[in-house]
């Protein structure tokens, strides 16, 4: 059985993650997705226990640190998808304040590598705390 990805757009508030994580929760995503993250946060002594017990509140998400410049993250994601497992991505990466800069090409090459069912989510940010607007 192939994997789930989630593909999750525009990324332009750090609250994306959090707000994605705890709609899984809601619409019944628990047991956990892995999440790609920046390094800067994901290897951070005080945001990665931050982070950590956020996804074990809200279904026990994890995350793998996504760093443009190593394949090995890459590579958890491969083999998750291709273990029938579940991964949220930005494919826009970082960058923030571009909330319509193209996706990088990092999520093609996942796509064709492990062929996993794709789900696109759109976030709606017109107020302080981004939501999800839908699904497809």
């Amino acid at each position: 059985m192939p994997g789930h990805l989630i593909l999750v757009r525009p990324h332009v508030s750090r609250w994306d993650g959090f707000v994605v994580a705890w709609y899984l929760r809601r619409v019944g995503g628990n047991g956990g997705y892995l999440f790609a993250v920046d390094p800067d946060y994901a290897r951070h002594p005080v945001y990665r226990r931050a982070l950590n017990g956020y996804g074990r509140l809200t279904g026990g998400h994890t995350m793998v640190p996504l760093d443009q410049r190593s394949p090995l993250a890459m590579r958890t994601l491969i083999r998750t998808l291709q273990g029938g497992g579940r991964v949220v991505l930005f494919p826009q990466g970082t960058g923030l304040a571009k909330p319509e800069r193209p996706d990088l090409p990092g999520a093609a090459w996942l796509i064709r590598k492990a062929r996993p069912l794709v789900t696109e989510m759109r976030l709606d940010h017109s107020s302080p705390v981004p939501r999800v607007c839908y699904t497809m």
